[in-house]
Order: structure tokens, then sequence, then C-alpha cells
């Protein structure tokens, strides 16, 4: 599974010290870096699954339609507003095309048997046309017309929005990927780098961490699925997730695209290149906090954290391990480290 994540807005503090060298010569004192993060998820959230409704996904709708304690555990966690809503792919059928499904097409945490009815609003049924469009379905489905009529009540100005498309086939939409990004970036007028998030469920090489095929069966061409380039560069480019739909359970992945939508952090990025043995890690659990918590490296009893860098991508992070010890809302996280 890749899986990515969007910076939360933070403070920063940096204290650079001068190079110094001792009256030892060769005794050398690094510049020491101090990066503040705060836990501050938002207090609302929009979620758009757009889900595949062709032939061959009926068995990808029913595991689906089983993982709703698991997708909004974090939203409970985090204490954030949500509206869930659910399209199709399908942009043929005009009663489609966009709309939101079921009798209830708004789930939130006022909506009662709420499993019930996301169970009910995922299985969108297996009729729909050959060719998915997601990405078109998701812009029509926010979009002025949908949002003022039939999908009324579900986008809301100030929230922050996720849009998780479910399909075992590539996206043919018709634009770029980046006129999408851009589209729903826009929605809110502020365009705002984390005001919109993608995750995609589809056709993926796991141990590569990339689209490709999976599960394909030449007897049984409901099986398997297709790589889907374009969901998955949604995806990477605004720190969601994209994980395989021909794993047998969803209950994790439906679990970490939660924690994505909810925007509650397990990954800290930092803001230089550290030394990985220097790095310290101390908590304020909330404002009341004066003394902190050290947390030690990997093994600690509480809140366990790995140091990870992509080089490449001269990126630098924390991410916390148990996702049943993330830094609680209202934290302080405070990361010192040295240089190279």
């Amino acid at each position: 599974m890749s899986l990515l994540r969007p910076l939360s807005a933070a403070a920063l503090v940096v204290s650079t010290l001068s190079l110094l060298v001792a009256c030892n010569e060769n005794t050398l004192v690094r510049p020491g870096v101090t990066d503040v993060r705060f836990q501050s998820p938002p207090t609302e959230v929009d979620i758009l699954l757009v889900v595949d409704d062709s032939c061959s996904m009926e068995d990808e709708q029913v595991k689906l339609s089983e993982g709703f304690a698991d997708f909004v555990e974090f939203f409970d966690v985090a204490d954030v507003d949500y509206h869930i809503g659910i399209t199709t792919t399908d942009m043929e059928d005009p009663e489609r095309s966009g709309r939101l499904v079921g009798s209830v097409p708004v789930i939130s945490r006022d909506t009662e048997n709420a499993d019930e009815v996301f169970g009910d609003n995922v299985k969108v049924g297996i009729e729909g046309a050959a060719t998915e469009r997601g990405l078109d379905a998701a812009a029509r489905a926010l979009g002025e017309t949908m949002t003022a009529g039939d999908n009324a009540g579900f986008f809301r100005d100030d929230a922050l929005l996720s849009v998780i498309f479910v399909s075992d086939e590539e996206d043919g939409s018709h634009y770029g990927v980046n006129d999408y990004i851009n589209f729903f970036r826009d929605l809110n007028g502020q365009r705002r780098r984390d005001s919109f998030n993608a995750s995609a469920l589809i056709g993926m090489d796991l141990e590569l961490g990339e689209p490709a095929d999976c599960g394909l069966n030449s007897l049984n061409p409901n099986l398997g699925a297709r790589a889907a380039h374009r969901y998955f560069d949604v995806a990477r480019q605004t720190g969601g997730v994209a994980a395989s739909i021909c794993e047998d359970d969803f209950a994790e992945v439906v679990n970490r695209m939660g924690l994505a939508s909810s925007r509650l952090l397990d990954t800290f990025l930092l803001e230089r290149q550290p030394r990985p043995d220097s790095l310290e890690l101390t908590l304020y659990e909330d404002e009341a906090d004066l003394e902190g918590l050290v947390l030690p490296q990997e093994d600690g009893p509480d809140y366990p954290w790995v140091y990870e860098q992509d080089l490449d991508a001269f990126e630098y992070r924390v991410r916390f391990t148990d996702l049943t010890q993330l830094p609680p809302v209202g934290s302080r996280l405070v990361i010192r480290y040295e240089l190279y």
C-alpha cells in the first residue's frame, strides 16, 4: 500500500548553531534544528466515494459495504463533523452522472443506523457503463449544478474535501489529471493544498507500490483489476492513500483511507535532513502540559515511531507506527535533531 500524507498547518521553529571548533580542532558542533508540529485536524470534512458500478464490481462492493466502522474510526477520534456521499463511475445514465445514490444520500453523525445506510449506498449495482469515468463523475457531483440541485446539502464551503475512487479499471474521463485536481482545490475558493485529497482503491502491485494489473483470470473476466494510473496519480499528488482492490479484506485499507480523509496525522514531515541517531521527540499532549513526554524511537511503550526518508523527493519524516497511539488532538510535537 502506498501511503502518502499532506503536511499539516504547523509552526516551525528553527535554531541554527554556527559551526564551532573547540580547542581540539577535530571537534565539530553540528547545527541543531527544532521543528514544531501540531495535531490539529479540521472540524468539518466532506467525503465523496466514487464507486465503479460496472459488471465486474459486485464482490468489491460487498466488501466495501462492511467497512463503515473502520472508515469512520478516525473521524470519531478527531471529533470531525463529516458528510459522506456516494456516486458511481457511470456518466452515460442521466439518472446517475454524478448524482448521490441512496434514500439517505448524505450520511452524517446524526444519521440513524449509519452503518446500514452506508452498506446499502455503496452497493451501487453492476449495470453501469462499461467506460468508467470516475473523475468526471466526481467533478459533476461537486459542480454548482448538482450541489445546488440533486446533491444539495452535501458539500459545505468551509469543509475540507476528500474523494475516494473505487474501481477495477482505468479512468476514462475527458481531461488531464491536473485539471481535476485544480478544480477540486478551487471549490471552496481558497485553493489551499490541504483543502482536497484523494484516495484510490484500484489495481496495484503492493510490493512496487504502483498501479498494475492484479488477480486477472482468463477464464473469468469478472475477476481481478486493471492498473488505474490516473486515479493513482490524483492520490499521489494530493497526499491520499493508494491501495489494491485485489486484497481479500478491505478493513485495513478502508481504515487507512478514513485516516487520510480525517486529516488526523500519523506522519510529520521534517524541514531538513536529520542525522537519524540525533532525533529527539517530545510530545506535549495539551496546552496545560508543560513538561512533555520524551518518546524513544520504535520500541517505546508510548507513541512508537520510526524515521523514514525519500532522498529522491527530499522528504524526511517521522511516522507513528501504532494507529491506536497517534498524537492526540490538540497536542504539540517538538522534534529536535542535528544536521549532517
